[in-house]
């Protein structure tokens, strides 16, 4: 007869971060599905896998008003950098068209491309640095390069100018701006991580949606120069106010460190773990699901950047008015804020994982139904594609590093989150100067076929991270 399953702390029971695993003889026990399986004698949780005592300290955190106010913090510095990630294009349509006539549309492109790399390349070192010295040091460090990227660059004349100012010092800030501000959120918080998560991404909608309206509306009228002043008066107002919102992260940190150590004062403490250094380090990928999760953005963020690149050049290439390309991108960015949201909220409830995987399922068959048969033909079939891709692609930003979140410590957020956006660098970098060629080669319906055959690896990949911090491959009930 196999022995009765001892009761797990009723404390595990309030954890979101399902399945709870209790070492209990030969037993598993899921608590959130009340089931139990055999495992080895020997099972071990993963050392990257979160703490008990740190998930309830962070609870109890995220009770505090000064915890959502560093998520407005981190709204405010999404705005700036993953904003205008999103909306760099409008800049490099203006230089090609203006400032940089006599460069090949490639030239001018390296440019935002080199932006946009960077932005994410450098978060494999912004994260460890993040991880050891928290907001107090980065957040006025990324103000300090960003503000002065865009009143530079008004004064920039030369291709080089541009590609320094632009490509690296801004690219330089956007990598320490967004990395600070997701890493605060999901350093925080576990319990509403999502909706947190959501909240603080829905800051990269909003600066999608104001930065091209505002540089399509002052460029005409104002000029090079005082359009990229104003746009960086803009951004201070943004950034400025959101160092004193990341403010209080320290010291809510602080009380959950000592609310840990004060679990962990019996014989069964954790061993002290050594100091964390900011060397550049790839240990992360000794956690498998991490591994997996990776995978699967990579993919995610091929097809996403790769779509919003080439959709302005799939209307023209289809006949229809340029201006039909920006109301699309304006569509997809109303509905990418949704996207952002909602998932995220739902996610805390059902499971992050779970939902990210119906939203995968959802973006797949939204795709087959409009884009797939109709190609460019049909403009409804586009407006129809920009709405389902905007909430899909808007839900794969913001729960992607929420779920990534489940395979580390909080402690360890910034490194891992950092590497992660290491190797989605490359997907960047790849997708947004192939996209209009393979358009040009393929067509719009085969390109629609190669895209949604992405989407279903990165989807697989997530599968295979379900199951390896479930523990069983169609567990189709546990909330993770």
């Amino acid at each position: 007869m196999d022995p009765k399953p001892l009761a797990c702390d009723d404390s595990f029971k309030a954890l979101p971060r399902g399945p709870i695993r209790c070492r209990l003889k030969n037993r598993l026990e899921l608590v959130e599905t009340g089931r139990t399986f055999p495992v080895p004698l020997d099972y071990e949780p993963s050392r990257d896998a979160p703490s008990a005592s740190g998930s309830r300290q962070s609870a109890d955190v995220e009770k505090r008003a000064t915890a959502w106010l560093c998520v407005a913090g981190s709204f405010l510095f999404l705005m700036p950098s993953f904003g205008m990630m999103q909306s760099v294009g409008v800049i490099q349509a203006y230089l090609q068209l203006n400032v940089l006539e006599d460069y090949s549309a490639r030239d001018v492109g390296w440019i935002t491309g080199m932006y946009t790399f960077l932005s994410l390349f450098l978060g494999i070192q912004v994260g460890p640095l993040m991880d050891r010295y928290g907001s107090r040091r980065l957040a006025p460090v990324a103000v300090v390069l960003t503000i002065p990227t865009f009143f530079l660059l008004g004064e920039c004349t030369e291709y080089w100018h541009f590609m320094l100012c632009l490509g690296l010092l801004g690219g330089l800030g956007s990598a320490v701006a967004s990395t600070v501000a997701i890493a605060v959120v999901g350093k925080l918080f576990v319990r509403y991580r999502g909706l947190a998560m959501g909240l603080a991404l829905t800051g990269s909608s909003v600066g999608a949606v104001i930065f091209p309206l505002m540089l399509r509306s002052v460029l005409p009228s104002w000029g090079w120069q005082w359009s990229m002043r104003g746009l960086g008066f803009v951004i201070t107002g943004m950034m400025v106010p959101g160092v004193g919102c990341l403010y209080p992260f320290p010291s809510l940190m602080g009380s959950m460190d000592a609310g840990v150590l004060a679990a962990n004062t019996d014989s069964t403490a954790r061993p002290a773990q050594p100091k964390r250094n900011a060397a550049l380090n790839f240990t992360a990928f000794n956690s498998p699901p991490f591994s997996f999760v990776t995978g699967a953005f990579f993919m995610l963020e091929f097809v996403i950047f790769g779509v919003t690149g080439i959709l302005p050049t799939l209307v023209t290439w289809a006949g229809f008015p340029a201006e039909t390309g920006y109301n699309l991108i304006a569509i997809m960015n109303g509905f990418s804020f949704v996207g952002r949201l909602l998932p995220g909220a739902v996610g805390d409830r059902l499971g992050h994982l779970n939902v990210l995987l119906v939203m995968t399922v959802f973006t797949f068959v939204s795709t087959g139904v409009t884009l797939l048969p109709f190609g460019a033909r049909h403009i409804e079939a586009l407006y129809a594609f920009s709405a389902c891709w905007g909430l899909g692609s808007g839900s794969f930003l913001s729960l992607v590093p929420v779920c990534m979140g489940k395979t580390c410590e909080p402690k360890d957020y910034g490194r891992f989150y950092g590497t992660m956006n290491f190797v989605v660098s490359f997907a960047v970098l790849i997708t947004v100067p192939i996209g209009g060629q393979l358009l040009e080669s393929m067509g719009s319906t085969p390109l629609a076929g190669l895209y949604m055959a992405i989407v279903t690896l990165g989807g697989a990949g997530l599968f295979a991270a379900r199951a390896l911090l479930v523990g069983f491959w169609f567990d189709m009930r546990a909330k993770i």
